[in-house]
């Protein structure tokens, strides 16, 4: 900014001492440098201007990006217009077109909340993600969970019916007669032989 100040300075200083040499010298001449001194003033203020915007352009996107950022990490890419609008300073219309182009990007999601009926955007978050790993996991070990708890159960029928079998087996050979073998003896042989 320190260099504008001394070119309008300078100009203004030069065309001074130009015009004013010129009207003592020639009067009928002064407009020229007048016009000059205009003119320069003119393009540097076009200049300067040209200037603030290129930086007010650069410090919106600054404003943008950091509220952006702040409120995809705070609603795990959820974001607003609205809410974006009023974080990063700018109109809700530039706000929607922001979200827009940068969900096309990056394949987000504009979605219709059924509470407001505003529109929003969903971007990938990595939370969200995660969320989703987490809870896949979650059923899978469920799953797991109820599979062994159904072939634990069926193992315990099957053993219970192996009990059982056992059982009446037993109880088969406590109830059933016992057959006596008669040993025969050389005694006993001795005494069929006579």
């Amino acid at each position: 900014m320190t260099p504008l100040i001394n070119f309008y300075s300078s100009t203004l200083a030069l065309g001074g001492a130009v015009s004013l040499a010129v009207g003592l010298t020639s009067p009928s001449f002064v407009g020229a440098p007048l016009a000059f001194v205009g003119g320069a003033l003119a393009g540097a203020a076009a200049i300067e201007k040209r200037r603030y915007e290129e930086e007010e352009t650069i410090t919106t996107a600054g404003r943008v990006t950091g509220a952006f950022r702040v409120l995809y990490e705070r609603n795990r890419g959820i974001i607003s217009p609205s809410e974006l609008a009023i974080y990063a300073d700018i109109d809700e219309e530039t706000s929607f077109d922001y979200l827009g182009s940068l969900s096309a990007d990056t394949k987000g999601q504009s979605i219709q909340d059924p509470k407001s009926g505003q529109i929003i955007f969903s971007f990938p978050h990595s939370a969200n993600v995660l969320d989703e790993l987490s809870k896949n996991a979650q059923d899978w070990a469920q799953s797991q969970v109820q599979a062994q708890s159904q072939q634990s159960e069926m193992l315990a029928r099957q053993l219970d019916e192996a009990n059982q079998v056992i059982r009446a087996a037993q109880m088969a050979q406590v109830t059933a007669p016992r057959q006596t073998i008669n040993k025969v003896t050389n005694d006993d042989l001795w005494a069929m032989g006579q």
